[in-house]
């Protein structure tokens, strides 16, 4: 199996970690030097940012029957370093009953291929995602433009 299956196995395995509820099957997934700057939280680093993720799982799984729905859009390796993006959506239903929150972010991942020859998340990041919008007329005229000299 090439890496970047291997890292598209290990976002499934991630999906169906939070679709179970398993804060040690999401742990298993994270490297000893992991750094988290996930949106509206508080950055750690290292051992902290594992025990404080840990921790935070512990409390969203047991308020809430989770589902994470992935998006990639591109993985790219550089040796045992890769790089992951794409969308993640997030839905939150209480387990005391109530409207189901859903949160959609953009994501950046740092996965890193340990000794054990496993990939493990590194560093995230991620900030609320927007609705998809158009460049400015004036970008778009300059593109247009370049595509015009690129056929000539």
């Amino acid at each position: 199996m090439d890496d970047v299956q291997a890292i598209r196995l290990a976002k499934t395995e991630l999906r169906e970690a939070y679709r179970a509820g398993s804060a040690k099957r999401v742990m298993s997934l994270i490297s000893d030097g992991y750094c988290d700057m996930a949106a509206g939280c508080a950055s750690f680093y290292g051992v902290e940012a594992k025990e404080v993720l840990r921790y935070r799982l512990r409390e969203q799984f047991a308020r809430y029957q989770t589902e994470l729905a992935v998006t990639i859009i591109s993985i790219q390796v550089f040796g045992n370093t890769a790089f992951d993006w794409g969308w993640h959506k997030l839905m939150l239903r209480s387990r005391k009953g109530g409207k189901t929150i859903t949160r959609r972010t953009r994501y950046l991942e740092i996965w890193q291929k340990e000794s054990d020859g496993n990939w493990r998340l590194g560093i995230f990041l991620d900030n609320r995602d927007v609705s998809p919008q158009m460049p400015p007329p004036d970008v778009l005229r300059m593109l247009n433009r370049q595509v015009q000299g690129k056929k000539s």
